[in-house]
């Protein structure tokens, strides 16, 4: 009879077999086929119960820390992208083809409500009535003393009043400035009506038809942009800085109730929908069957066995598996 020492190492040595050499791929096939064939049976909702899944979303999307060194190799890998794309001659229209943007164009032209939104919070921010204000003033008063009724029909009234104001500024110099303020106050009082005018104007221009123009020209102007260009509008450190702003905006979203009642209502509406369903037909819906598993191991899972063979972790697990049943094995119980 061979003693306990002999029978781990023909079995550890009969389970190496299995999981080397040409053995291998025929292994990883098998327990793939038994996996699918246990996943046909077992539904969407009996594979993880929804109470243990609000947990695995609570510990792995809320709660998982961002730690420094992830976010500088995030950083990295972007800085790396960034600095590649830098030198792409590839253009825009390669990447994106006309009849897809086209196609987003008329999509994001049909979100009407969407429109009149981005409008309303424009036209009511100070900064568009102070632009507005500022383009009322420039424009009376550039009229007032260049371009009014007077001076386009006499003749030689131009120079004249170029001189009268030269005059002017030398006899009252306080004028202009008085002048200015006057008028910047007549601004002012009317910049309401100015800002709900131009508001109007806008809802009424804005149609299908100018939007339309107007995306057909954002394409001309930059369809035959390179990359390259695209990037070099963007420096190292601004991806850095905004690097960094994701993640506390990440950080701070992720801990509002706001997030986990939005990922619980699409959890409940997907199993609402597929809870009932195998898992394999459910993966089969995205693309992942059986054959799909089998043809990508070779380039994913085999050269993870043959490293792992190669360094001697294969064997030591293995042996660390089956060591302890030999040891704990007691001919004289069975």
């Amino acid at each position: 009879m061979l003693d306990e020492e002999t029978m781990l190492d023909a079995h550890v040595q009969f389970e190496l077999d299995q999981w080397t050499g040409d053995r291998l791929p025929q292994t990883l096939a098998e327990e793939v086929s038994a996996l699918a064939r246990w996943l046909e049976v077992v539904q969407v909702d009996h594979l993880i119960p929804r109470a243990r899944l609000d947990s695995v979303i609570q510990r792995y999307v809320c709660e998982v820390p961002l730690s420094d060194e992830l976010l500088v190799m995030v950083e990295q890998m972007v800085v790396a992208a960034h600095s590649a794309v830098l030198n792409d001659g590839t253009k825009l229209s390669d990447l994106l083809r006309r009849d897809d943007y086209d196609r987003l164009v008329q999509t994001a032209i049909g979100m009407k409500a969407v429109r009149d939104a981005v409008t309303d919070q424009i036209t009511t921010s100070e900064v568009y009535s102070q632009l507005i204000a500022h383009v009322l003033y420039r424009g009376i008063k550039k009229y007032l003393s260049t371009e009014s009724l007077i001076v386009r029909r006499v003749p030689g009234a131009s120079s004249l009043m170029r001189m009268g104001q030269g005059a002017l500024s030398s006899a009252a110099p306080n004028l202009e400035k008085n002048i200015d303020k006057q008028l910047t106050a007549f601004v002012n009082a009317n910049i309401q009506d100015s800002v709900r005018e131009s508001k109007r104007y806008i809802d009424d221009v804005l149609d299908e038809e100018l939007l339309s123009r107007v995306a057909d020209e954002v394409w001309n102007v930059n369809s035959g942009a390179s990359v390259a260009d695209v990037a070099g509008l963007v420096s190292a450190e601004s991806i850095l800085e905004l690097n960094e702003s994701g993640r506390d905006i990440w950080l701070h979203l992720r801990t509002a109730p706001f997030f986990l009642e939005v990922i619980g209502s699409v959890v409940d509406d997907f199993l609402a929908r597929h809870g009932s369903r195998s898992v394999m037909d459910v993966l089969a819906d995205v693309g992942i069957n059986e054959a799909w598993v089998v043809d990508q191991q070779a380039d994913v899972v085999e050269p993870l066995f043959v490293r792992a063979a190669e360094d001697g972790y294969l064997e030591e697990r293995i042996r660390a598996r089956l060591s302890a049943f030999y040891e704990s094995y007691d001919p004289s119980d069975a």
